[in-house]
């Protein structure tokens, strides 16, 4: 196990405001205390929380330039200019488009629609695109999901006549393109209070900008869609977007026939519906051919064709995975190749196709927990797509270096950047050594925040069952995850293709729960070597037959702290830093150790030793590796074999090591073993 996971515990919630929370709004003490740690303080709040409305949409004119972006939309309209919607070809890119041009359409406007095409124009608007809306004789260019970095190409419309509105949610730097407006919650002088809208988001506000605060149905459905599929924070208007538009999905003929190309059978469409079914195969569009097939779905209402469509993307997400994994492949190739593995990763390959490394980017990043930009070198220039951890904010760490990118952008946590493939080296290990100078080791540790801990025995079907009060979940307002102390685990197997996953039995006193782990099959060997885990898991309730049953989904695990924190100050304390008699060992143990037994007769101690020999046969180990990994009985007869010096701890590197050529010496000789043997015969 990685001996660097870090559970943060939960904050502690104010009692009185929990008791009031669960009596007024008729919920559990559970459920009220996950509302305080995800920002809820105040009945009102708690009460928008659990039913988030409509009414909760925020006031469009708040954001910056709006009024200035809708007088110009109007405008357009009524003297007949005919106007561009510039998108962009990820699922919010899309969502934003159709949204915004199904509107425009209903005012009467002369409209079309661009996105740029990934693999040879790349992100944004460029200097082609507006030549090619020149000749289109498009007099206004509204742009939704990109823009505000767009400054050379809006330059041009200028000099070309051509007016912009930009929409857009990407972080802004310190200036914004010279155009008739930037509408951004973003931008640094906005004090729209939701900074976290996505693109669609934005467009919906424009939306209810030109149509008196109102919008359609499909419109929200297409803004939640977006919403969750652009991992924005799921709180507050954000939320009320997301849970209020998931009710209108199936009320779209493209959305409708996107689910049933997925195969989709389930009562209701939920969170997980569009981060699953919908988002992968509305991006599968832009990653593998061209996003205008994903517009044309949304926008068509003849249900055979959106069929043909729906199912056509449905066969670019099936190339998008063979893909994927093949790019996986080589850049793990690449990584194991490396010497030693820094605080960055940045690999290129001419052979890797753009619109899928991004999806590789984000796997690498959560297994290393390390920043990952992976570049496709075509035609000697590079188009990176980038991902980040907590704490290293990506967009700021790149915008050190814009000097040499044709182009970039993004926000904290993804971005993506195009640079000429001679400034490449040079901007890696420039880039490499500004993270390793700019963060601590820590900084990339790898952390899980858990709700609280509780007991296998109170997690009861109903009490899970009401913890769906909380969704949608997504960033901002996670699914609960739950802590569980001193588990062990049974019946441990290797399930699924290529048994990549496996599935367990949790035991805690007389309780027992199933658990799966996806894609951690390698960790068997550690659960069968040793017990008492604290683990953190998250509920969720399996249907089966009829019949409901509570399931853990794993999420990390680490020996009990009761564990480490015993067997950690035998060495570093007691062994190393006191007098090791028998009577202060006695006196200590009795106060700390009675509950970690052994089996003391010469047949088990041959056992434990072959074990702890096999254990560091290649070197010194560290001791907290030993402590997680080993079972109770053969860290007990590890301190009793370092005593007797067949093992030597070193306290200033905190590792244990082999003695070679010790000379024998008898099981009694160690002060620790009589004492056990004492208790044993007592």
């Amino acid at each position: 196990m990685n001996n660097r996971l870090i559970a943060r515990e939960p904050d502690v919630c104010d009692a009185a405001l929990v008791e009031t929370i669960a009596s007024m709004l008729n919920c559990s003490q559970l459920v009220a205390r996950a509302m305080i740690r995800r920002g809820v303080s105040s009945i009102e709040e708690a009460r928008r929380f659990l039913n988030p409305m409509e009414s909760d949409l925020l006031d469009p004119f708040l954001l910056p330039d709006m009024q200035v972006a809708a007088d110009r939309v109007r405008c357009a309209i009524d003297d007949g200019e005919h106007i561009c919607v510039f998108g962009d070809y990820d699922a919010d890119g899309v969502c934003s488009t159709a949204m915004l041009v199904q509107r425009l359409r209903k005012m009467g406007a002369s409209v079309e629609y661009y996105i740029p095409h990934r693999h040879t124009e790349g992100y944004g608007m460029s200097v082609d695109a507006v030549r090619t809306l020149q000749e289109h004789g498009v007099g206004l260019i509204v742009t939704v999901d990109n823009g505000v970095s767009a400054f050379d190409e809006i330059a041009l419309c200028n000099a070309l006549g051509i007016d912009v509105v930009v929409t857009d949610h990407h972080s802004v730097g310190k200036t914004i393109p010279e155009c008739v407006a930037v509408v951004a919650a973003s931008r640094k002088d906005s004090k729209y209070p939701n900074r976290y809208l996505c693109g669609a988001g934005v467009a919906l506000k424009l939306i209810q900008a030109l149509n008196n605060g109102a919008y359609a149905p499909e419109e929200l459905a297409l803004a939640a869609v977006a919403t969750i599929a652009d991992v924005v924070p799921l709180t507050g208007e954000n939320r009320a977007i997301a849970s209020c538009g998931l009710q209108h999905i199936q009320t779209l003929t493209g959305l409708s026939a996107l689910l049933r190309a997925a195969g989709f059978n389930q009562a209701r469409v939920d969170e997980m519906t569009v981060s699953f079914m919908i988002a992968p195969r509305l991006n599968a569009a832009g990653r593998m051919a061209t996003a205008l097939e994903a517009v044309h779905l949304l926008l068509g209402e003849d249900e055979a064709h959106a069929d043909e469509i729906a199912s056509t993307l449905n066969e670019y997400n099936q190339r998008r995975r063979d893909t994927e994994y093949e790019i996986l492949e080589e850049a793990e190739r690449q990584i194991q190749a490396k010497d030693q593995l820094g605080r960055a990763v940045l690999l290129a390959h001419e052979s890797w196709n753009p619109g899928v490394i991004g999806i590789v980017a984000s796997r690498l990043c959560e297994k290393y927990h390390l920043p990952v930009i992976l570049f496709a070198d075509q035609n000697g220039v590079l188009t990176g797509s980038g991902r980040s951890i907590a704490g290293v904010d990506l967009f700021e760490n790149l915008s050190v270096f814009s000097h040499l990118f044709v182009r970039y952008g993004g926000h904290a946590r993804a971005a993506g950047v195009t640079i000429l493939r001679e400034n490449y080296e040079s901007f890696r290990e420039a880039f490499e050594h500004h993270i390793e100078e700019s963060y601590q080791p820590e900084d990339f540790y790898p952390s899980f925040q858990y709700d609280e801990a509780v007991s296998l025995g109170e997690l009861s079907s109903t009490r899970v069952k009401e913890l769906r009060r909380l969704s949608p979940y997504g960033e901002g307002n996670p699914e609960p995850v739950f802590r569980f102390n001193g588990v062990r685990f049974a019946s441990l197997r290797t399930i699924g293709k290529d048994d990549k996953h496996f599935c367990a039995s949790v035991v805690q006193a007389d309780q027992v729960l199933r658990l799966i782990a996806f894609g951690k099959s390698e960790l068997l060997e550690p659960l069968h070597s040793a017990a008492d885990w604290d683990l953190l898991a998250r509920p969720t309730i399996n249907e089966y037959r009829g019949r409901e049953s509570v399931e853990l989904f794993w999420i990390c695990a680490n020996a009990s702290e009761e564990k480490v924190a015993f067997f950690d100050a035998f060495f570093t304390q007691r062994l190393y830093n006191e007098d090791c008699s028998n009577d202060k060992l006695t006196e200590w143990y009795g106060s700390h150790g009675t509950h970690f037994q052994i089996e003391l007769d010469d047949v088990a101690m041959r056992k434990h030793y072959r074990r702890l020999q096999s254990a560091v046969s290649e070197g010194a180990v560290p001791l907290l590796s030993l402590i997680r990994a080993l079972q109770n009985e053969e860290l007990l007869a590890l301190c009793v074999f370092t005593q007797l010096s067949f093992f030597a701890y070193d306290p200033d590197t905190a590792q244990i090591s082999q003695n070679s050529g010790c000379t024998p010496r008898t099981l009694g000789e160690s002060s620790l073993y009589r004492m056990l043997n004492d208790r044993q015969e007592a």
